[in-house]
């Protein structure tokens, strides 16, 4: 899966949990600062993100979790960690 459509599964979780419109934020910007998403919110998100993606994410550095660009580096690594599991 590619890097785009990864972001893309990420701000549509972000939107649902949020209810916000998150297609403007920048992949840096803190989520908590920017749309008041709580550390409660971030394990939602991570949630919804590994039923996305069917997967499991073990290593969970919460300052990456807190922006979409972290997010993506999270999921990325998870991915590339259950392939190679498999």
């Amino acid at each position: 899966m590619n890097r785009q459509k990864i972001e893309i599964e990420i701000r549509k979780a972000l939107a649902r949990i949020t209810e916000e419109d998150v297609s403007r934020l920048k992949a840096d910007e803190n989520l908590a600062e920017v749309i008041g998403l709580d550390s409660l919110g971030r394990l939602e998100l991570l949630s919804e993100v590994e039923d996305a993606f069917d997967l499991t994410i073990y290593d969970i550095d919460s300052e990456k979790a807190s922006t979409i660009g972290g997010m993506l580096e999270i999921v990325e690594a998870a991915l590339i960690e259950n392939a190679e599991a498999v």
